[in-house]
């Protein structure tokens, strides 16, 4: 039989480089050969120079099979190259793209004998791992052992940040979780038997999928395999790379040198999920005959909002100093809004958002963005109020945290001691009382009122746990004001808390924001009253049954990293609450808390207000705050990062009561 042999077909001179781009984005496309850093401030389209650079390559004839291009989420690589097979007018089914994660399962099914496992391997998802690690505690008999212990969500993150760090379970829990260092030789034998049960199953759990294949490319033969293969590499979003994807990517650009970085040493923001900056500081150190490209060029915001920006980020001494120029003009200054307090400031918020919503704004064309979550509890109230409906970008509601719901359970039963639901989930936070105990001790309550007799008749496990939540549960029906009642819970329930969650602290805060709103509440009954009305009121009446699209967003900033808005609010920039207190301890830490307020900033494409509370009410129980400190009001003063601008280049406004 006769053959007929394809010939790859490569359209030339299709895609007009010179007029789709502008100067510094067609410089990168026609010039980035070897190890290429592109620095791409906010808003200066560095999808288009991925995109475009793609498809250069690919039109100068370089095989999709050759090209790797790596993203931080299948979404974006889908859409890079469904773009790019638009300007190409041809598939683009063997290029190697998508996330860190999808590029590694696919190597390892190909290469999984290699590290002991079959290529039938299945992939844990973060469920499924964190219940494998449920089995290994189980196993191990430590819940027997323990009366309290860390939750298997708080060993999987500590594990993921060793993997994703590159380094020791010790090192990453005195980092991030110091309150359980004690724990750290019986969290190392869990992640030990974990990784054994993983492999005699068969199993990869999500950090596998990078950690292995690391390993794979310690093998000089299967490195050389790989790197052979990538004649270019792509990466996205360079500036939030771990050291696990750097060593990866070392190793794959070691044969051709073709690698091309685009992020923004402005906006690395995400340390906490193990991101390391020095990636991209350090990339012309690493890279011999690095050539660095800035895209500066500014397509969102208008001149006096990248001023603002640009005067934030100018302080920061690590960095490649870069200075964003708008496309756009006009336009009016930022305006720094002085508020008596929190509640001011959310009135303030409510009032404006209606006012530009009358002026022919729409909703989901604003945002508010802050710091911590607890910052938006009593914002979120306001607008409850105003039936402005809102939607919290990446998370729950205040009212429907699970910290917030514990807490209020413990009220509940005070108020209906009926409440089986409430009373399961207050009890379930004690000490050695897991669901099936929760409901027997149920079940004793609704015979017999006496607690002596209910706890006497548990394990010693159990009775501990069952005493401690009768005697706080006596207490608070003395307890005649909820401020009263909601200290007293948090004191008991701070080591839950430690032990139940990866960001403690921040769920202390607002748990203290919540003690500290209560105050203003003279019975337990008119504060749940109030509470349960929050819980159920969707906000929708001011909206058409075809409006329901249209939200405010209410956002923290790591969570709205990326989008934009024509009006962006930035509330709680005051001494103490941004920076993030716990930032003042380093430089390297100061720094990305003013990334953070750069990146915030540079969101807004027109209207940017900047809020400051100048009273704040501090947390009153004994001990003080989860950072310590003062008790009662103190004044304060606008975030230290408002100081270090020049007057002239905002507005400042002082919101006044009207009568």
């Amino acid at each position: 039989m006769k053959s007929y042999k394809l010939k790859p077909f490569h359209q030339k001179g299709t895609i007009n480089y010179h007029k789709d781009l502008n100067p510094q984005q067609l410089k990168v496309v026609q010039e980035a050969e070897g190890p290429s850093l592109v620095l791409a401030g906010a808003g200066s389209g560095k999808t288009r120079v991925l995109i475009y650079r793609l498809a250069y390559l690919l039109e100068k004839g370089v095989s999709p099979k050759n090209i790797l291009l790596a993203t931080f989420t299948n979404k974006a690589a889908n859409e890079m190259i469904s773009r790019s097979e638009i300007l190409l007018k041809s598939s683009l089914s063997n290029l190697w793209a998508g996330t860190f994660h999808h590029i590694g399962n696919v190597i390892l099914r190909k290469e999984a004998k290699q590290i002991g496992y079959s290529p039938n391997f299945t992939i844990a998802d973060k469920e499924d791992a964190k219940d494998l690690l449920d089995d290994c505690i189980e196993e191990l008999g430590l819940y027997k052992k323990e009366k309290m212990f860390p939750k298997k969500d708080i060993i999987y993150r500590i594990y993921g940040l060793s993997c994703n760090s590159q380094k020791g379970i010790d090192e990453i829990i005195a980092q991030f979780y110091s309150h359980i260092q004690d724990y750290s030789p019986i969290i190392k034998k869990i992640l030990s038997h974990y990784k054994k049960k993983k492999q005699s199953a068969n199993v990869m759990d999500f950090s596998d999928l990078l950690t292995k294949w690391l390993e794979l490319l310690l093998n000089p033969e299967i490195c050389q395999k790989y790197s052979q293969t990538f004649k270019y590499i792509l990466v996205d979003e360079y500036q939030d790379t771990n050291k696990l994807q750097f060593e990866i990517l070392k190793r794959l650009s070691s044969y051709h040198k073709n690698i091309l970085v685009v992020g923004d040493d402005a906006q690395s923001i995400y340390s906490f999920r193990a991101a390391d900056i020095n990636n991209i500081l350090d990339f012309p150190k690493v890279f011999e005959g690095t050539k660095i490209f800035k895209l500066q060029t500014n397509y969102r915001s208008t001149p006096p909002v990248l001023n603002f920006a640009n005067n934030i980020i100018k302080h920061n001494i690590n960095q490649f100093p870069k200075e964003l120029k708008a496309i756009k003009e006009g336009g009016r200054l930022p305006v720094l809004v002085k508020t008596a307090d929190v509640y001011q400031q959310a009135k303030f918020i409510g009032q404006h958002v209606l006012e530009l919503v009358n002026e022919g704004s729409s909703l989901n064309n604003l945002a508010v963005l802050f710091r911590s979550r607890f910052q938006s509890f009593e914002l979120e109230m306001e607008l409850l109020k105003r039936n402005i409906p809102y939607v919290i970008r990446g998370g729950l509601r205040f009212f429907e945290q699970a910290h917030i719901k514990d807490i209020l359970s413990y009220l509940k039963i005070v108020i209906n001691p009926a409440d089986e639901l409430s009373f399961k989930r207050a009890i379930c936070l004690q000490k050695g009382i897991g669901r099936s105990y929760a409901h027997k001790i149920w079940n004793a309550f609704k015979k017999e009122k006496i607690i002596k007799n209910i706890a006497d008749a548990l394990p010693k496990r159990q009775r501990q746990g069952c005493k401690d939540f009768f005697a706080l549960y006596d207490s608070l029906k003395q307890a005649k004001r909820p401020h009263t009642a909601l200290t007293a819970i948090l004191k008991n329930y701070k080591d839950y808390c430690h032990l139940s969650f990866d960001n403690p602290d921040e769920r202390i805060l607002e748990l203290e924001e919540l003690t500290k709103m209560s105050q203003s509440y003279p019975t337990l009954r008119q504060f749940l009253l109030d509470f349960s009305s929050f819980e159920e009121f969707k906000g929708e009446t001011l909206l058409s049954a075809t409006q329901k699209e249209d939200m405010l967003v209410l956002s923290t900033i790591h969570q709205a990293k990326g989008l934009e808005w024509e009006n962006v609010f930035i509330i709680g920039c005051s001494d103490y609450d941004f920076p993030h207190p716990k930032s003042l301890a380093s430089k390297e830490a100061l720094e990305e808390e003013r990334r953070l307020f750069y990146v915030a900033t540079t969101r807004s494409k027109s209207g940017l207000y900047v809020t400051y509370p100048q009273l704040k009410h501090t947390f009153s129980a004994r001990g003080g705050s989860a950072f310590g400190g003062n008790s009662g009001i103190i004044i304060t003063r606008p975030s230290m990062f408002i100081y270090e601008l020049p007057k002239d280049i905002y507005e400042e406004i002082m919101v006044e009561e009207g009568f």
